[in-house]
């Protein structure tokens, strides 16, 4: 369907990608020495960190063989652990509050609708006391643990926590906050609502990539390589939305910030051209829109 040098250019951009974040993620050593953390503040943040840097790996692999969709998929999940991340460091008074409702009651809630799904298919099952089903009946909490958190979190509760830590939730509270750090952060929901109808199959998802497919050929390629231009963007966007939150909560230096920022500006000028093809097939023109950046 593409072109060798399709297939040549996507690979080593994805490679690029990839091995320049790896890089990268060296800089974020001086937040996790911070003395500020306590240990089990370190600890949390840092699986949430993790998470972030696998699932932005996974992606590069997915664009170096040409599966944009689904990487697609996988960075919005690269979205939502950076904007958990910002939201929790956001600032120091309310940090303890955040880093509760994360670590604990998220989870605690969690344990609950487990428990509820457990419970389901249990009842369901013909022989739901068989060996093989001993995985799912250890997710079934105790009847006196499951009293208590029903009675902690309530509907009105768990509903409220969903609506705040939800990702609209959290990017409405950070942009509306009037942090200036965070100002325009609206607009980082286009990706995440397109991943979303990917991700659900619904009409629009499923239709997306069916409509690139029935284009002409040089209309088709283009989008595909400024897509792939776009994902590659979006990972560094993250990655430094995360760089620079943690730095700012942890009074690190930020000269180092700017070597960050130079790297990533200087692979994704490497790239340009892409975008610029692409403008200039679909619009008859080629502007250069400068990326959104934090501060």
């Amino acid at each position: 369907m593409y072109t060798d040098e399709m297939i040549a250019v996507q690979e080593a951009w994805g490679k690029q990608g990839l091995f320049l974040m790896r890089e990268l993620l060296s800089f974020m050593g001086a937040f996790a020495r911070a003395p500020e953390l306590k240990e089990h503040e370190r600890a949390n943040l840092g699986m949430l960190l993790t998470a972030s840097a696998r699932s932005s790996e996974s992606a590069f692999l997915l664009m170096i063989y040409g599966q944009l969709w689904d990487a697609e998929v996988v960075v919005r999940s690269v979205f939502e652990a950076s904007l958990k991340f910002a939201f929790i460091v956001q600032n120091r008074e309310d940090f303890s509050q955040r880093f509760k409702e994360y670590t604990k009651d998220q989870f605690e809630l969690a344990l609950m609708k487990d428990d509820q799904k457990a419970r389901d298919l249990l009842a369901n099952l013909r022989d739901p006391e068989a060996d093989q089903w001993r995985p799912i009946r250890d997710l079934v909490l105790p009847d006196a643990k499951r009293d208590e958190l029903r009675a902690r979190y309530d509907k009105p509760t768990r509903r409220a926590m969903e609506t705040r830590w939800g990702y609209v939730g959290i990017l409405e509270s950070l942009s509306r906050s009037g942090d200036p750090f965070y100002k325009g952060f609206s607009g980082l929901s286009y990706s995440y609502s397109v991943a979303s109808h990917i991700q659900h199959a619904d009409y629009s998802g499923v239709s997306i990539a069916m409509d690139r497919e029935t284009r002409s050929p040089e209309r088709r390629d283009s989008a595909h390589m400024a897509h792939l231009v776009r994902l590659i963007s979006d990972c560094f966007t993250c990655f430094e939305l995360r760089l620079r939150a943690a730095y700012r909560f942890a009074g690190c230096d930020k000269t180092p910030l700017n070597e960050v920022a130079v790297k990533i500006e200087e692979f994704r000028a490497s790239m340009n051209t892409a975008h610029e093809r692409w403008m200039e097939i679909e619009y008859g023109s080629s502007p250069i829109y400068p990326g959104c950046k934090t501060e």
